[in-house]
């Protein structure tokens, strides 16, 4: 039973850090939208940082322009998948990249189903614009791939621990 309460505080700290995510990302998206026009843009560090209000149809970072309908079955897909990849109890680090992938899954298909197109700020002039959703699941997907790649031996003497 103890263990089954363990799994329990585990999921738990998962949808609560999924939900951090969307708020952080819907919020901060929300102010974009009531305080820069579309299009506009706010220079923080002068040609080098900015706020902007981009709209984006495509994927992370600019890419796949126009293939709205199809990314957002793909983001569901992922929450599912890493949902269902939290209740087989992956380690606590594992289980932390999972929620921030779904978490900023969710915060990306939430825009595309309330505003068809997801708010883009973050504009450092060099990158294309992105926002508090990208940065999780770019940061969750390189914990992943490095937990991904941790010599199997190291797994299982961190579990054990």
């Amino acid at each position: 039973m103890q263990a089954q309460g363990r799994a329990s505080v585990g999921r738990a700290r998962f949808f609560l850090v999924a939900a951090v995510v969307v708020a952080v990302d819907q919020i901060t998206k929300l102010a974009v939208v009531r305080t820069i026009a579309e299009g506009d843009r706010v220079r923080l560090v002068d040609g080098w940082l900015a706020l902007s209000h981009v709209r984006n149809s495509g994927a992370a970072f600019g890419t796949l322009r126009g293939f709205g309908g199809l990314l957002a079955l793909a983001a569901l897909a992922g929450v599912v998948i890493f949902a269902v990849v939290v209740w087989r109890r992956p380690t606590p680090l594992v289980g932390l990249a999972a929620a921030l992938v779904a978490g900023g899954a969710t915060g990306n298909l939430t825009d595309r189903i309330f505003r068809g197109t997801v708010v883009d700020f973050v504009d450092f002039r060099f990158w294309p614009a992105f926002n508090a959703a990208d940065t999780a699941i770019t940061i969750g997907a390189i914990l992943l791939v490095w937990f991904g790649l941790e010599r199997p031996s190291s797994r299982a003497a961190d579990q054990s621990s």
